[in-house]
């Protein structure tokens, strides 16, 4: 049944499950984002408690079966849960969290862009100050004012790329301390 669906809403919307929906600013297209790390064979299977994910921080994979609301945190969220988020579309936007109150400022306006699928959190450990994913993409930014970091938030918000185009994120996700608590922390 929701496979008909899927098919169903990507007939109707003239998309198809393998390709991204358009972005809502077309201004972002003209920005080369590369270098982008790109992964296909991601897994997307529910699970219960934590994942030993490949990437930090991770841009798909296996997950909880509940995501994180999307919106901006000044705390860092559950993996598991930010993933499952990616699949319904969102782009997680990760900071390191010794940058500058400014520039944290600057990543949470992002959210404007579109309320229902962006993430904006803290992270430690990040291999650059800011890490921007969607599902199965990935940037890297030494400054929060990289044009690539808004054009990648533009180019892939909602776009479905995990295969749930189209699920709230914002609206009937939990928030990080109830994510927390299902993967045991």
């Amino acid at each position: 049944m929701r496979r008909l669906l899927l098919v169903l809403v990507l007939a109707l919307t003239g998309c198809s499950a393998g390709e991204p929906a358009p972005s809502p600013d077309p201004t972002a297209e003209a920005v080369d984002l590369e270098p982008v790390t790109r992964v296909d064979d991601l897994t997307a299977r529910h699970v219960e408690g934590p994942v030993d994910y490949a990437r930090v921080p991770p841009l798909g994979g296996d997950h909880l079966a509940r995501w994180v609301a999307c919106g901006a945190y000044d705390e860092p969220v559950p993996d598991e849960a930010a993933v499952h988020s990616l699949e319904h579309g969102a782009v997680w936007v990760t900071y390191d969290p010794a940058l500058p109150a400014d520039d944290v400022a600057a990543l949470e306006e992002l959210v404007g862009v579109d309320e229902e699928y962006v993430l904006v959190s803290p992270y430690e450990g990040l291999p650059s100050p800011v890490v921007v994913s969607a599902w199965g993409l990935q940037i890297e930014a030494e400054r929060p004012d990289d044009p690539r970091v808004e054009a990648f938030v533009q180019r892939y918000v909602g776009n479905g790329l995990g295969g749930e185009q189209g699920a709230p994120c914002r609206t009937s996700g939990l928030p990080p301390e109830q994510a927390r608590e299902l993967v045991g922390g």
